[in-house]
Formats: structure tokens, C-alpha cells, sequence
């Protein structure tokens, strides 16, 4: 083999090294390239769903802390409801209670234990404020006064029942939402229903 072929071989060899290494580094930062963007798609998605999952457990609290809104006003108007026989009682009490049982169903399932748990308790809370408000009214059939008059310590009491029930669900929703929480009420109707003797159902299912 002569100089002039020797050189044109290792020139050849040279120039398809260079050419191979060239490939082989364009592929890797390729390849790097792809896998940064694949891995900054999936974070965006994680993200994205995070922020779903965070947005409707908002949605869902809010809607529970709205439907015991509604329960403690209809509490309210039967605190102060003339006559006790209002035929609509039993119609107000029980379609509020039921609103908010399938609030707290959402709740359940959204999460976490701890948001659920303080759920429980504005559940409980209400329904022993009903039975004791039953309680007043069927003891006392022919009274003048409204229940709220007859046992005024009584509805003291169920009031502080409706504000430590809801704060603390408040606070365990907040914390669940990162600090996030604009509901429509975040805490109970504590103020009386002004309401006639005519317009007034008396509440307890």
C-alpha cells in the first residue's frame, strides 16, 4: 500500500470517527433533552392533578359548610317558631338534615380522615341540637312561649355546641387545603331568626 492510499484510508477512518462521535453526542443530548421534558410533563401533570384534587376538596367543604348553614338557620327559626303545631316542622328539619348528610358523603370521600372526622362532628352537633329542641317542644305542648324562652341555657348551649364543632372543622379543612379555604360561611348562625308567629317552622325530624 502506498503513502497516498495510506492517507486517504486513515483520512476516510478519521472523518467517520469524527462523523460517529458526533452522532453518538447529538443522540445523548437528544435523548437528555426528551427525558427533561418528559420529566417536566410529568410534573406539570402532578401539579395540574394536585391542584384538581385541592379545588374540589374546596368545593366540597364549602358546600358542607353551606348546607350546615342552612341547618342551623331552620334550628333558628324553630328556636323562635310560634305555635309550636306548625305543620311544616317536620318538612324543614328533615329536608335540612338530609342536604347535609349528602354534603358530609362528599366530604367522606374527598378526605382526608381528619377533615372527616371533624365532619362527624358538625353532623352529630346538629342532630343533638334538633333532638334537644324536640325535646323542649314536645315537653311543653302548651306553652306561650317559643323554646328559646323556655329554655334559654339550653340553646346557649347548643349554640357553643354549633361554633366548636364548626371552627374546629374549619380548622382541620384549612389545613388540609394548605391554608385555603374561602367558603360561603365558615362559621355557624349563632344570631336569633327575627321571624313571625305565622312564617316560622318549628324544626325536628
Amino acid at each position: 500500500m502506498n503513502d497516498t492510499v495510506a492517507v486517504a484510508l486513515i483520512t476516510s477512518l478519521s472523518t467517520l470517527s469524527a462523523a460517529g462521535l458526533a452522532g453518538v453526542a447529538s443522540a445523548w443530548v437528544a435523548g437528555r433533552q426528551l427525558r427533561h421534558q418528559s420529566a417536566l410533563a410529568r410534573e406539570e401533570r402532578a401539579e395540574r392533578r394536585a391542584v384538581d384534587h385541592r379545588e374540589m376538596r374546596r368545593d366540597v367543604y364549602e358546600k358542607f359548610l353551606s348546607q350546615a348553614d342552612a341547618a342551623y338557620r331552620v334550628l333558628d327559626n324553630g328556636w323562635f317558631a310560634l305555635p309550636f303545631t306548625e305543620l311544616r316542622r317536620w318538612e324543614a328539619g328533615f329536608a335540612a338534615r338530609r342536604a347535609l348528610d349528602e354534603a358530609y358523603i362528599r366530604v367522606q370521600l374527598v378526605g382526608p380522615d381528619d377533615v372527616a372526622e371533624r365532619g362527624a362532628e358538625v353532623l352529630r352537633s346538629i342532630g343533638d341540637e334538633f333532638r334537644l329542641h324536640a325535646r323542649i317542644v314536645d315537653g311543653s305542648p302548651d306553652a306561650a312561649g317559643n323554646a328559646a324562652d323556655l329554655e334559654p341555657s339550653a340553646r346557649s348551649g347548643a349554640l357553643r355546641a354549633r361554633v366548636a364543632s364548626s371552627t374546629e372543622f374549619v380548622t382541620v379543612a384549612r389545613r388540609a387545603l394548605g391554608g385555603e379555604l374561602s367558603a360561603t360561611r365558615t362559621e355557624p348562625s349563632t344570631a336569633p331568626a327575627h321571624t313571625s308567629s305565622t312564617e316560622a317552622p318549628g324544626v325536628w325530624p
